[in-house]
């Protein structure tokens, strides 16, 4: 039960995968071409068979407030209890990131790690490693992530720029966000935009949501509660 929150939104991965037999070209295909096809499709099914067996989940909260009262970790909670439950010898790690985390600063002196002190970083970073999927979750400031988040993500680029992005190869991305009317889906699409520029895997995009009235009156992106329709 997630209380007092309205609107949480998460990436889900949801992957089809098509048989090596399925595959065909159109016309007067060659042979070699038909067989390039099949191990392509035979690869590719692999890699996903490989993707889907999640052996390590690093969570990772930047949310500013308190554990016991945070929706975003509620959410996380509730969705590596999902994995777990799917996955029973799933290794999990969380971590939250403090609320003075600096950004990047473009020292160019990351070889590989950021070399900033002062915060659990290098921690994430270490934990991340053999990792085969990351779960990052934020609420919703102003339609974006929060400033922790943001900077966290900023700080990944030296992994990203000096392994060549193989750092990130093979991870999982999995995304959270939390809000009580709006902004979940703009919260998410600007953190997958930088996940995708680190070169996280992402195996599928589907969300599921979970919708809770709220009791106060205070408006909110926009919007009291008697501005929405509730089915009873």
């Amino acid at each position: 039960m997630i209380d007092n929150a309205v609107k949480i939104t998460t990436n889900r991965h949801s992957t089809k995968t098509m048989p090596a037999n399925k595959i065909s070209f159109k016309g007067n295909a060659s042979q070699t071409g038909q067989k390039f096809a099949e191990a392509a499709a035979e690869s590719l099914r692999k890699t996903i068979d490989d993707f889907d067996k999640m052996k390590k989940l690093v969570i990772i909260n930047g949310s500013p407030r308190n554990d016991n009262i945070s929706n975003t970790y509620k959410a996380l909670m509730a969705e590596a209890a999902y994995y777990k439950n799917k996955f029973p010898e799933l290794e999990t790690e969380y971590f939250k990131l403090p609320k003075d985390m600096n950004g990047c600063f473009n020292c160019k002196t990351c070889i590989p790690h950021c070399v900033q002190k002062g915060d659990n970083f290098k921690d994430i970073v270490n934990s991340m490693e053999d990792a085969t999927d990351v779960m990052i979750g934020s609420p919703v400031y102003l339609d974006m992530p929060t400033p922790q988040t943001v900077a966290f993500l900023t700080r990944l680029n030296c992994m990203a720029e000096n392994t060549d992005r193989k750092f990130f190869a093979n991870k999982a991305i999995h995304l959270v966000s939390t809000a009580f009317c709006s902004g979940t889906k703009t919260c998410i699409h600007a953190m997958m935009g930088a996940c995708e520029m680190l070169g996280f895997t992402i195996k599928g995009r589907s969300t599921r949501e979970y919708i809770v009235k709220w009791a106060d009156k205070k408006l909110r992106g926009g919007l009291s509660k008697n501005d929405a329709i509730w089915l009873e």
